[in-house]
């Protein structure tokens, strides 16, 4: 008796079912079984790119767009292709793609509540805050329970200092899912933006996320000095020791206090700082920047991004080495001999930040471009681990210390010391920066109408 021949219909609701099931590798195979027989069939080339946007690795998201572009090619009213193109697009850094491709889902399927979601945070990022407001509001009014939607617009209310309003939504996400941590976390942002300490180091407990720990540390700090500090700060180091906020908190007290650093993660990190021009080591240095600034000059600039630290000035969006640029590709691999250079520089060093060095890691960069009285605020990078910049343009005509990177142990709501040391570099063209991500760095303004061009980079854990 001969097996029955299984139709198109139901190897499709196979695919989905072992796609659900996270059996990835069966669907894909089952994905790919329909389209070597029907090449434009709609709705495998569909979960084919569901599933490719659900791995990490770039050259399956640079498939899965390639598949939603074929599915619209396709079906053009097909709004769940244009919505996740859009995310697509954002993992590539091109945001203003990907805000069309969210108005596009809209126009399409008005009574979807993502792409509302998706448009408004492109929009807080541009600085249209009102029209971010509102998109997260019809969002809401489509899909009451979407926590994400109420954690964002409690985001945006609180960008306008509107800390009421805003309160008033994380609770409300809270009310959704008590368990959500964000929205704990959120919550008590919005509460220590308000200066309210004791409601927010309730909410950072609750939370319990890497960083409102942190925040729950500062907070304690902020209102009550040094009374109890020590014994979070003590209790951090033996249950959080790589948590890199808490170690710039732990580096700040210690210098402005004079007392001992028990925080075992950077105590020192002005001590970790690490400079050289490296233009003898690049083979046709000249040609190589050239090419490097003209790969830069494809890809999408955002004005001064209100999530961002640069004011007067241009950012890129996203993972500039998601680009498959032969000249990125080099860049990438010249800071990777630089970082292992570093590392080796302190190989007898004890502190963790040495000794507990991540085995996985990778490097996000981007691009910034300072116009006149450009700079970057002082910040930190706390998602990475070591951070770094390569020089491309520096004003030629500078006044002092314009233009200069400057090292500090205070930055956002830190209260200011002038007293504590810092440490200022002038930098040239083709110089590389590589320092602890824990450390504040700043930019400080320049007179010029020159340009200042400089790509950033962190080494991120995986």
């Amino acid at each position: 008796m001969k097996k029955k021949k299984i139709t198109t219909r139901e190897t499709l609701v196979l695919a989905y079912q072992k796609h659900k099931e996270n059996k990835f590798e069966d669907a894909e195979k089952l994905y790919k079984e329909i389209l070597n027989k029907e090449p434009e069939h709609l709705e495998a080339n569909f979960g084919l790119g569901l599933l490719f946007l659900g791995n990490k690795n770039i050259n399956k998201i640079y498939k899965a767009k390639s598949l939603f572009e074929k599915t619209i090619r396709i079906n053009p009213n097909y709004a769940a292709s244009y919505n996740n193109l859009g995310q697509i697009f954002l993992i590539l850094g091109e945001n203003q793609k990907a805000a069309k491709c969210f108005e596009k889902t809209i126009e399409l399927q008005p009574g979807l509540a993502a792409p509302y979601n998706n448009l408004g945070n492109i929009l807080i990022d541009l600085g249209e805050n009102e029209k971010a407001l509102k998109c997260f509001e019809k969002a809401i009014q489509i899909q009451p329970s979407l926590i994400a939607a109420h954690n964002n617009l409690g985001t945006v209310l609180g960008i306008m200092k509107e800390y009421k309003r805003s309160i008033e939504c994380f609770k409300k996400a809270i009310d959704l899912n008590y368990k959500n941590p964000m929205s704990h976390y959120n919550l008590g942002k919005a509460y220590k933006d308000s200066k309210n300490y004791p409601e927010a180091i309730k909410c950072f407990i609750q939370a319990n996320t890497t960083r409102s720990r942190a925040e729950m540390l500062e907070s304690s700090y902020f209102s009550l000095g040094l009374n109890g500090y020590k014994k979070i700060l003590e209790d951090l180091s033996h249950k959080d020791p790589l948590n890199l906020r808490v170690a710039t908190m732990a580096a700040y007290v210690a210098k402005k206090e004079k007392i001992n650093n028990i925080y075992p993660f950077c105590k020192n990190p002005l001590d970790y700082i690490f400079i050289k021009n490296i233009k003898d080591e690049i083979e046709s240095s000249d040609k190589f920047l050239s090419n490097l600034s003209l790969a830069l000059s494809k890809f999408e600039l955002t004005w001064q991004p209100k999530t961002k630290s640069t004011k007067n000035g241009y950012h890129t969006s996203g993972n500039l080495f998601n680009n498959n640029q032969q000249i990125l590709l080099q860049l990438r691999e010249i800071i990777k001999k630089q970082i292992n250079l570093y590392r080796n520089n302190y190989k007898l060093s004890k502190d963790y930040f040495i000794t507990r060095w991540p085995n996985e890691n990778e490097i996000e960069a981007w691009h910034v471009r300072l116009k006149k009285e450009g700079y970057q605020k002082s910040h930190i990078h706390p998602a990475g681990w070591l951070s770094g910049c390569f020089y491309l343009k520096i004003p030629k005509t500078l006044k002092d210390n314009q233009g200069a990177i400057k090292f500090t142990f205070t930055g956002y709501d830190y209260p200011e010391d002038k007293a504590l040391e810092t440490f200022i570099h002038k930098p040239k063209v083709f110089d590389i920066a590589l320092f602890p991500s824990s450390l504040f760095h700043q930019t400080i303004p320049f007179s010029s109408q020159e340009e200042r061009h400089v790509i950033a980079f962190d080494l991120m854990p995986k």
